[in-house]
């Protein structure tokens, strides 16, 4: 049956249903795009807020961390500043140190030089009374009793022979006594402005103490951050200097143990961006940053082949010389110095602290370590400024000596006296030619 085609009025009543319904969007399809236009440009908004409130962090960090490094770079200059004063003091008191020993010295000969001219002028004296008691004697007796006298008219001839040539004598003698009792007054006026002179040289020499020991107690400050790493170091190597056999074995043994120098600090902690808490932040990250010299610095000098180029440790006199005779049957592998009481001690040249501690016969000493292999050892401090790990510069204070020297026994013994050791490989080397640098 063929088939009929749709009636067109239907087909346009039904074009009307269905067009209409087709093309127009429902409530909640419209609900949803009207929410989308008003949603779109307020995330638009909040993403272009959370990008300036970044970059503006971003910006406050950054400013913050310049800070920091400005504050970084002036701590360093500021230590290095306070190791050249260092360096200046501790050279400063041992020039007043040796300014007052060689007044001491000096005080000390006239002192002798009076006595012994006392002495003379004492004795001259006498000697003079007694001949011109004896002239005055002769010449007091009557003319008369001359003629009754025993002697004959030879020895009286004799005798006055004498007279005249004793008178003579007698007045040179007396010109002489004159001439000492003018250099005993000339050596008392000196003596005199001597110890005027020694008076002002100790007080010069307290006030460079106090000042160099305001410098120490500043740097002991910075490294308080130190002390629990440098305990543990030091406990470490009083193991070592145990198993040592002597001082060249723990030199070695040295050389193969690194030293836990002072730990590097953390990573600072992120800066808050503003208020009191960037403040907290930015003290503790200067707090944490790296203290002075724990790193092996730059400017680290080679260690000179000429040994008087050294500084010398300490103001005094060399009382044992290396290769000295030593009980028992041993030599001296140093020199020994005498020093005056309290004494400056300072580093003989650039290095690094690696031991400080008692050692067998030593004593309490220092090993400092430089460069090309050389080492120098000091004992008899009896007290130290420096800690293990620290790296120092020549003529840097080390520490002080006792106000007397000690015995094996711990008793008293006359002036301190500091002991000094040169290595190089392990070797002893003479350190005398150091000594040379007190006077330049």
């Amino acid at each position: 049956m063929p088939r009929r085609a749709p009636d067109p009025r239907q087909v346009e009543r039904g074009a009307d249903r269905i067009g209409p319904a087709w093309h127009r969007p429902s409530a909640g399809l419209a609900t949803l795009l009207a929410v989308l236009l008003v949603v779109t440009p307020l995330a638009a908004a909040q993403d272009t807020d959370d990008l300036e409130n970044v970059q503006q962090e971003i910006e406050t960090s950054r400013k913050a961390a310049e800070a920091l490094a400005k504050k970084a770079a002036s701590l360093e200059k500021e230590v290095a500043d306070l190791q050249a004063a260092l360096i200046k003091a501790a050279a400063d008191v041992q020039k007043r140190e040796r300014e007052v020993s060689e007044i001491e010295n000096t005080l000390a000969s006239l002192t002798e030089a009076e006595a012994e001219k006392a002495g003379s002028l004492k004795q001259g004296r006498a000697e003079l009374s007694a001949t011109l008691v004896a002239l005055q004697r002769l010449a007091t007796r009557p003319r008369q009793a001359l003629l009754f006298a025993d002697e004959s008219p030879i020895d009286m001839a004799r005798s006055a022979r004498l007279l005249g040539i004793v008178t003579p004598a007698l007045d040179s003698r007396a010109r002489t006594l004159r001439s000492e009792l003018t250099d005993i007054k000339g050596l008392r006026q000196e003596m005199a402005m001597r110890r005027d002179q020694l008076t002002a040289a100790l007080a010069d020499l307290a006030d460079e103490n106090q000042r160099l020991s305001k410098l120490v107690a500043k740097k002991a400050g910075q490294q308080k951050s130190t002390q629990a790493e440098t305990e543990a170091t030091r406990q470490r190597l009083a193991r070592l200097a145990d198993q040592a056999k002597n001082l060249q074995d723990l030199i070695a043994r040295l050389e193969k143990t690194e030293l836990a120098a002072p730990a590097a600090p953390a990573p600072p902690a992120p800066v808050e961006a503003k208020g009191q808490g960037q403040e907290n932040a930015e003290a503790a990250q200067i707090a944490a940053l790296p203290q002075p010299r724990t790193e092996k610095p730059a400017d680290l000098r080679k260690f000179p082949k000429n040994l008087s180029q050294l500084t010398s440790p300490a103001s005094g006199k060399v009382v044992r010389r290396f290769g000295a005779r030593t009980e028992p049957a041993g030599t001296l592998k140093g020199i020994e110095i005498e020093t005056r009481p309290g004494a400056q001690i300072v580093a003989t040249f650039d290095g690094q602290i690696v031991f400080e501690g008692p050692f067998r016969g030593y004593g309490q000493i220092l090993i400092i370590e430089h460069a090309g292999g050389y080492h120098t050892v000091l004992a008899g401090l009896d007290r130290v400024v420096v800690q293990v790990g620290q790296w120092l510069k020549a003529g840097e204070p080390l520490g002080r000596m006792g106000a007397s020297g000690r015995n094996e026994d711990g008793t008293e013994s006359g002036r301190p006296k500091l002991y000094v050791e040169l290595r190089r490989d392990g070797e002893p080397v003479d350190p005398a030619p150091m000594m040379a640098a007190q006077n330049n």
